[in-house]
Formats: C-alpha cells, structure tokens, sequence
C-alpha cells in the first residue's frame, strides 16, 4: 500500500511534565541536584504557534483595477507555551522563571512531615530581583499524554510525547488569594534548539521499577531545530515528581569554527579550561585558524593552539620581521611583528640604518639577548 500506515490515535489527558534547564549552548544542563523536573501536577499544557504575515503585493491600473496581485505565505517565527499547575510549586517555578527556593532542614518547624533525616523540603519561593533576568539560557519542555485507539489507550505506543525543546518563561497574568484556587500560569515563547537532542540524560537511581537508560528520550534529536514536536512513545514518565540529576552526554569531539561545534550536538561540554584540558585533544591535530573558539559551560572561551587549549580566541598570529630600526631600543616592521627567535633568525632582517648603529643602539630578541647591527651583520648586544 503507497502512502502511509497510521493508526489514528487521538490524543488525551496529560499524563507527565518534564522541564530541563539549558545550559548557554541550547544542551540539557549539568551540575545541580535539580537539572530536570518531572511532574503530573499540572492542569494544562497549552502551545500555539505564531506565524509572520507574509507580504501582501497589490498593483491597481489607472482605472482603478488589480493588475497585479501576490501574496507571500506566512511562516513560522515561534511558538508560545502556557502551563498551569495545579499547585503554586516553588521548585518548578525557580526553574521557568529564576528566583531562589526558600527551603527548610529535616526537623525544622517548616519542614513537611514526610522530610527524611538529611533532606532540604522547598517551602516557598523568592522572585528574581527587579531587572535580573531569571533563567536566562531557557529550558526544554517535555508533555506526555496518552494515545486512545477505538475509545482506550493504544496497545502500542501508548502515549504521545510532544518537545518543545527551547522556551523562555514569566509568569503570567494575576495571582489571586481568595476563596479558590490560586492560579499559577505561566507563558513561554520558544523556537528550536538541536543542541537539545533526545533530551536529558537521567540518573534514574531508586525509580522503581527501574527504567532503560532511554526509556524517555525524545527519538528524533536531528529535528530539534523545530519550535515544536511531537511523535508517538513507548514510555513515559508517569508517576515520577520532582528533581532528578542530569548525567549529560559524553564528549567525543570538538571542530574548530567561529564558534567550533561539539560531536554530538547534544554533547555536555567541559566547564571550563580545565575540565577541557583533562578532555584532551578531542580529535584536535593542528592549530586552530584566527578567531576560532569553543563556549565552554561557565561561558568562557578556549581554542586548541596545536598542542593545548588556551584561553580565549585564538589571536592573528603576528607578521614575521623584514626590518629593524636603530633605537634604544629600536623597533621591528612591518607594525605588529614579532620578535626573531634568536641572533641566527635576524639574517634575512634588513638593518635601518645599514651603516653601524651608534653605541647603546639595539632590538631585542625573542630569547631574552639584545642585537645590533656593525655595518656589515648582525651581533649580539648592545652596540
């Protein structure tokens, strides 16, 4: 049969949230005992894409009719999420909109009954300072819900998993205190993110039973350069709330660019100088060009220099010298060259003047010596 096999399964009840903070390169971040948030305790998840208005092109003639009509197609720019949770959840609030958790030790007055001995309860919630922006690299959005076939849940893929992998978040309209619910919404506008991949690599220890290592991750992590998507799934995280580690994804290369990219896209990348210089070369053979560079996680930048990785870009390297002029000291050209090495390298280096420099004329030299120029050679010291 041409075309393709569908099963038709609608799309009902949402049945997990996960939310995944990002690090500055779109990838699921690394290094807090809250990386991911998983929870069922939300009412709706509601996304609408946004699309521009293409260009409308209208020509009247001189009786006032169209001649000439054309109208661009609209396309895409963003999408829009709004999430409403069922209770004012001070953990998932810090992690959409930034902020601090207002938190209380086991044994504390605060600290709910359930708290074990070594644990910190979240008790509240504190806003983002005015004019701090909370949450600034954003985080992925994951929403499961379940696939119905014929009036129950399908007996394959049982659930739709829909990513949206990039979203930045507020709060959004009143929180009302009064004889009801307190709302808790929140909005986000988000685009595409491939460094997302198949999404945050759990450490899963004490889920029971215990999950496979891929069990929630999203299967088409080339797509994730779309605003939104969604596919069927065989797992989802339904029951689980609350934080989980993220174990990041293994680096196994870096090419060179303005920036370089990482192998794979959505691999973690070192933290900063050092984890990288513990990395090693990751497939690095030659120096890199001028202006090339890597974002690390602490969002510093380093470049291989054909040997190590250096801080920074790497810079233009310096013109070698063609001339050196009388001074004290005196000076090498073009503008900007850099220093011979030794007295042996200054051979092909024309002398200003070419007669015998006067007595305390002299350049310095890369090695730490000084050189001056008899008339006839170069030698060391100072004339």
């Amino acid at each position: 049969m041409a075309g393709y096999r569908q099963e038709n399964a609608g799309s009902v009840r949402g049945v997990a949230l996960r939310v995944t903070r990002l690090a500055i390169d779109g990838t699921p971040d690394v290094g807090s005992s809250c990386d991911a948030y998983m929870t069922g305790g939300f009412i709706n998840l509601t996304f609408t894409p946004a699309y521009s208005t293409g260009d409308e092109i209208e020509v009247k003639n001189a009786a006032g009719e169209v001649c000439t009509y054309f109208k661009m197609p609209d396309t895409l720019k963003n999408v829009a999420v709004k999430i409403e949770l069922c209770d004012p959840d001070p953990v998932l609030t810090e992690m959409l909109v930034g902020g601090d958790v207002l938190t209380a030790a086991y044994g504390s007055a605060l600290a709910p009954p359930t708290t074990l001995t070594g644990e910190t309860a979240a008790v509240g919630y504190a806003a983002e300072s005015i004019g701090v922006q909370g949450a600034p690299y954003g985080v992925g959005v994951e929403v499961w819900a379940q696939a119905v076939v014929n009036g129950k849940a399908a007996s394959a893929q049982p659930y739709w998993h829909y990513v949206f992998p990039y979203q930045q978040f507020a709060l959004d309209g009143d929180r009302v205190v009064e004889n009801g619910a307190l709302a808790t919404v929140f909005t986000g506008v988000g685009g595409g993110n491939l460094s997302f991949g198949s999404g945050p690599n759990l450490d899963t220890s004490g889920v029971t039973p215990l999950p496979s290592a891929t069990a929630w991750d999203w299967a088409f992590p080339s797509y994730t350069d779309r605003p939104y998507l969604y596919s069927r799934s065989t797992d989802a995280p339904v029951g689980l709330r609350g934080c989980f580690v993220n174990l990041g994804i293994p680096i196994t290369g870096i090419v060179a660019g303005t920036p370089a990219t990482v192998t794979p896209s959505n691999a973690t990348r070192p933290y900063n100088l050092e984890a990288l210089t513990n990395a090693g070369a990751l497939g690095n053979t030659t120096a890199w060009s001028t202006g090339q560079y890597v974002v690390l996680r602490d969002s510093s930048e380093a470049y291989w220099d054909g040997n190590s990785w250096e801080s920074g870009r790497k810079a233009a390297s310096p013109p070698a010298p063609t001339t050196a002029t009388a001074g004290k000291p005196g000076f090498y050209g073009p503008t900007g060259a850099a220093n011979p090495t030794n007295l042996a390298a200054m051979a092909s280096i024309t002398a200003i003047p070419s007669t015998a420099w006067t007595t305390g004329q002299f350049v310095n030299v890369a090695d730490g010596t000084r050189a001056h120029y008899t008339g006839s050679a170069w030698a060391a010291g100072v004339a």
